[in-house]
């Protein structure tokens, strides 16, 4: 749409002159394709949010079996209360995992809108490894992080 046809418009919208059915259609055509573009990039962007919530329930859980390795000299010891499998805040993924004595594994498995994330369920170990089951790389998945 050439620019004076754009200030024609806005000028006769000041002047309180109204729009004609063609101005109203291309102004229709305008925020539709708008929200073409907008709605899918508003989506994944909330994907990706929850993706993050879900990376830090699981390192959250993996600092707490650390400081239980630290002061009790095993993840697996009574005194150290992990209640798995946990629901994210917004209900996004379920974390699941098993602990032993000398190690333990944890899974963020997406529910709902979430399963359609290209990453699928992210995994964290006692060794640090970080994992994705989706088609992306875990790096990517996982943030770029080491």
């Amino acid at each position: 749409m050439p620019l004076s046809t754009v200030r024609r418009l806005l000028v006769s919208i000041a002047r309180g002159a109204g729009l004609t059915l063609l101005e109203l259609a291309v102004v229709c055509v305008l925020l539709g394709v708008g929200a073409w573009f907008a709605v899918p990039a508003w989506q994944q962007h909330r994907i990706s949010l929850r993706r993050v919530e879900a990376r830090s329930e699981l390192v959250a859980l993996a600092q707490r079996l650390d400081g239980c390795r630290q002061s009790l000299g095993v993840y697996d010891d009574a005194a150290c209360t992990i209640t798995l499998p946990v629901v994210t805040a917004t209900g996004s993924y379920r974390v699941e995992g098993s602990v032993q004595k000398d190690g333990w594994q944890l899974a963020a498995h997406p529910l709902d809108e979430q399963r359609g994330d290209a990453c699928a369920s992210l995994a964290l170990d006692h060794r640090g490894v970080k994992s994705a089951t989706g088609t992306l790389a875990p790096t990517e998945c996982w943030g770029g992080e080491d």
